[in-house]
C-alpha cells in the first residue's frame, strides 16, 4: 500500500469518525414520517381522489386503502342504451392496481332519464324506475367479478355501492333530493334491489347525511345543546339556533321527510358525514346507528373546519386526521373517507383546507398523520376513547399504543417509548419532549418506535 493511499484512507477514516461524533452529539428526530412507507390500510379511506389515476399513488403512499369515486349516469349512459365506461374503468383500474378498494357512489344526473324539475340536484328523480334499475345493474355487472361482462383487467370485485348522497336538502348540489320522501324510498329501493340482483354479497350504503343536518337532528331529537353553523365565506354563514331547531316547522320536516327514509329505505349500512367539531362525532354516529338499526360508516369526513371560528395550521390538520379517524373507529364504524386528495374548487368555505395535498401537490401534515395511523392500526386493532384528546389502540397482537394531545399529552411524556410531534409540516416526531410544545400530539407504548421505523 502506498503512503499516499494510506494517508488518504486514514484521512477518510478520521473524517468519518469526526462525522460520527458530530452526528451522535446532535439529537435527530426519532421518526421522520415523510420518509416512512405505508401499505394501503382498509380501515382508512378517502373520498374524491380526482379523475386522473396518475395521482392515485399519493393515496396509497399515505396508507389509505378505500377510495370513494362516483358513477355518474350522464357520463356512463349519455344517451339511452349507449354506455361509455372509459372514465370509470380508468379510475377503477388505477385504484385496483395500487391495492386500493373502490367505493362507488351513484349519481342519477342524466337529463334524458330524469324529471326536469328535479335536475337541480345530482340525485335527480328518474322518469322510469326500470331505466334507473337497468343503469345500476349494468354498472354493477361490469365490476362484480363474476366473469360475465366484467371490465377487462378487473383485479377484484367492487363491493361498496352507495346511492342518494346528502339527500336531505333540495338545495344541496353535492347530492340532494328534490322529490318526496316516498319517492326517495322507492328510488333507494330500486337501486338496492338492482345492486343485490347482480351481486348478492354487495354492501349497499345509504347516502351520507350532511353534518349540518345531522347536528340539527341531534339538537331537535337528542336534546343536544349547541348551535349549528355553516360558513359560506369569511363573512357569511348560516346559523341554526336551538330554538329554531326545536320548533314546529323543523319537527314536522323531520317527521315527514327524514325519519321515514332512515327507517323504511332498505340498505346494509348507514352513513354520516363528519365535518365541524370533532367532539360531536360519537353522538352523530350513535344516533344514526340507533335510528336505522344498521352499522354505520362515514363516506365523507374532514378537518380542521373553518366553521365555528376555526383556523387552519399544519398541527391542526395533523390532529384532525388523527382525531376524526379514531372517533369513527372507536364508535365501531368501518371507516371514514377523508374529504379530497388535493385542494381545489368545489368545497364549502369551511372545508376548503381539509385536502391532504396543497394546490402545488405538496403533502400537508395530514398525509403524515395517515402514514402513522396506517402503521399503528392493524386489521384486528380496537380503538377506545380514554378521555378528551386521549385514545388507546389495542393491536391484535396484544400491543397497546396511546395517543394524546392537549392537557392529556402530559401523562404520556414520561413513558420510555414515547414520540411527540415536533414539526407537523415536515412530519417530524421526536423522543425528546423538550422539543415539542406541551400540548403537542404524543404517541406512547411498548414497541412504538419499531412500528414507525422506516
Amino acid at each position: 500500500m502506498s503512503r499516499m493511499f494510506l494517508f488518504a484512507t486514514l484521512r477518510q477514516l478520521a473524517v468519518m469518525l469526526l462525522l460520527g461524533v458530530t452526528l451522535a452529539a446532535t439529537p435527530a428526530a426519532a421518526v421522520d414520517l415523510s420518509q416512512i412507507t405505508a401499505k394501503p390500510n382498509p380501515r382508512l379511506g378517502l373520498s374524491f381522489p380526482g379523475a386522473n389515476p396518475a395521482n392515485y399513488s399519493a393515496i396509497a403512499d399515505a396508507g389509505i386503502g378505500v377510495v370513494r369515486i362516483s358513477a355518474a349516469w350522464k357520463r356512463i349512459e349519455p344517451r339511452r342504451g349507449r354506455f361509455d365506461f372509459s372514465g370509470l374503468d380508468r379510475r377503477v383500474r388505477g385504484l385496483q392496481k395500487l391495492g386500493l378498494t373502490p367505493f362507488i357512489t351513484f349519481e342519477s344526473n342524466a337529463n334524458w332519464a330524469t324529471q326536469k324539475r328535479t335536475q337541480k340536484v345530482k340525485n335527480a328523480t328518474p322518469k322510469h324506475a326500470e331505466r334507473w334499475a337497468h343503469f345500476i345493474t349494468t354498472v354493477v355487472a361490469r365490476y362484480d367479478g363474476d366473469g360475465q361482462d366484467d371490465m377487462p383487467g378487473l383485479i377484484r370485485p367492487v363491493r361498496y355501492w352507495q346511492v342518494a348522497n346528502e339527500w336531505v336538502s333540495d338545495r344541496n348540489k353535492s347530492g340532494g333530493w328534490a322529490s318526496s320522501a316516498d319517492d326517495l324510498i322507492r328510488y333507494v329501493t330500486v337501486a338496492r334491489d338492482a345492486v343485490k340482483a347482480e351481486q348478492r354479497n354487495a354492501i349497499f350504503v345509504m347516502g351520507g347525511m350532511a353534518a349540518f343536518n345531522m347536528d340539527v337532528l341531534l339538537v331537535a331529537r337528542d336534546k343536544r345543546s349547541f348551535e349549528v353553523r355553516q360558513s359560506w365565506s369569511a363573512t357569511s354563514e348560516t346559523v341554526a339556533s336551538q330554538r329554531e331547531m326545536r320548533g314546529a316547522q323543523i319537527s314536522q320536516f323531520i317527521d315527514t321527510q327524514v325519519m321515514p327514509v332512515l327507517t323504511k329505505a332498505p340498505f346494509d349500512m348507514a352513513s354520516v358525514h363528519l365535518y365541524g367539531p370533532e367532539n360531536r362525532d360519537a353522538a352523530r354516529l350513535a344516533m344514526m346507528r340507533r335510528v336505522t338499526g344498521k352499522p354505520v360508516l362515514s363516506s365523507e369526513c374532514g378537518g380542521p373546519t373553518l366553521d365555528y371560528g376555526g383556523t387552519y395550521s399544519e398541527a391542526e390538520h395533523f390532529r384532525a386526521v388523527i382525531e376524526r379517524n379514531l372517533n369513527v373507529l372507536a364508535a365501531g364504524a368501518r371507516f371514514c373517507l377523508w374529504f379530497r386528495l388535493g385542494e381545489a374548487k368545489g368545497s364549502t368555505y369551511g372545508n376548503r383546507r381539509t385536502a391532504l395535498y396543497d394546490t402545488k401537490a405538496q403533502p400537508k401534515a395530514g398525509v403524515y398523520a395517515y402514514r402513522a395511523l396506517a402503521r399503528l392500526i392493524d386489521a384486528d386493532a380496537r380503538i377506545s376513547v380514554v378521555g378528551p384528546g386521549h385514545y388507546r389502540i389495542r393491536r391484535g397482537a396484544g400491543q397497546s399504543i396511546s395517543i394524546a394531545w392537549g392537557a392529556a399529552a402530559a401523562g404520556l411524556r414520561s413513558q420510555s417509548d414515547m414520540l411527540c410531534l415536533s414539526d407537523a409540516k415536515r412530519g417530524q416526531l421526536t423522543a425528546n419532549p423538550a422539543s415539542c410544545s406541551s400540548a403537542a400530539m404524543t404517541f406512547a407504548g411498548a414497541g412504538l418506535t419499531s412500528l414507525l421505523s422506516p
